[in-house]
């Protein structure tokens, strides 16, 4: 009796952590189209951070308490996190697009779970097995069919491509010190961890953030050559563009889902499924991507998007046995 609820309860407990991560791939899979959407009236940086500013009061709103600043390793996990997975991956990712093609970034990005069982098993010694490699090279054909879309000409541009695999790095790098918070502050409130995260990203954002909305340069101007940046401030202040209705949706969305809500369900599913069958799923987020574009923005699907979509989700399978 004990050893089947023993059974069950495991059962239950990898299928919320398979629950979740799927929850959490969908919603990251659309934001591709809320960001861009949003990237005609802000900077990438902005919209970084106004996302994450939205998060970390939303989930202020939702735990008062917090986990005491501390010296040394401790916290240096949590600035870690926060630079990694809420400042540079979105950075390089957004600087990225800027010099390559989306499908060079969809596919260099999504090796993300190949460079974190390399790390893993460089840094710690963490095995994986033939599966986990068959997967990724199914995985990576279908992605290929679903980014490509039947037209397989490949342009390089090295520098674009660099930052796209930097990137998959990055978060890589994220996802192994998320194991190292969980190990740390085991049975702490994972909301408060979570807060802590956004708190340090904030801070690294918010330089870029003002870089790039025009600020910095105003204020710098306005010291260094006595001109008026007034102007330069304008663009942050004009309210019109944060309440046209769907710059509001799409900045909610991202904030409040796909960064508080997401990040919450991501982290748990990291401990419920280790960090190497969770970051396995990274593999359906350009799929997921490619497949939500055909149903808002009513792109075309075709037979190429219907395979790789099915060898993803296959491979996807295998990676986890």
């Amino acid at each position: 009796m004990d050893l089947r609820g023993g059974f069950l309860g495991q059962s239950w407990h990898s299928f919320f952590g398979h629950f979740l991560a799927i929850f959490t791939i969908v919603v990251w899979g659309s934001t591709f189209s809320a960001t861009k959407a949003l990237l005609e009236d802000f900077a990438p940086a902005e919209i970084l951070f106004i996302r994450f500013a939205l998060a970390y009061i939303f989930l202020a709103l939702l735990c008062h308490k917090s986990i005491a600043f501390e010296r040394g390793k401790k916290e240096l996990l949590f600035i870690g996190a926060g630079l990694s997975g809420s400042c540079l991956y979105f950075l390089l990712e957004n600087i990225a697009l800027t010099l390559t093609n989306a499908s060079n970034a969809s596919l260099l990005v999504a090796i993300n779970p190949i460079t974190t069982a390399l790390l893993l098993r460089l840094f710690f010694g963490k095995k994986f097995g033939r599966f986990f490699v068959l997967g990724f090279v199914i995985v990576f054909v279908g992605i290929s069919l679903v980014v490509f879309n039947g037209n397989f000409s490949v342009q390089i541009s090295p520098l674009g491509d660099m930052l796209c695999i930097l990137a998959g790095l990055v978060w890589s790098v994220y996802t192994i010190i998320l194991e190292r918070l969980f190990s740390a502050y085991r049975g702490s409130n994972p909301i408060a961890m979570t807060r802590r995260i956004f708190f340090y990203g904030l801070i690294f954002t918010l330089p870029f953030a003002l870089y790039q909305s025009g600020i910095l340069g105003g204020i710098l101007n306005g010291f260094l050559n006595g001109e008026n940046f007034g102007a330069n401030l304008s663009a942050i202040s004009e309210s019109s563009r944060y309440l046209k209705p769907s710059n509001l949706a799409n900045l909610l969305f991202l904030g409040l889902v796909a960064s508080a809500l997401c990040y919450l369900s991501w982290n748990a599913c990291l401990k419920r499924l280790g960090t190497l069958k969770a970051s396995a799923y990274i593999y359906a987020i350009p799929v997921v991507g490619v497949f939500i574009a055909t149903i808002t923005l009513g792109e075309p699907l075709t037979p190429y998007l219907i395979i790789g979509g099915i060898l993803t989700l296959l491979g996807l399978f295998v990676s986890q046995k």
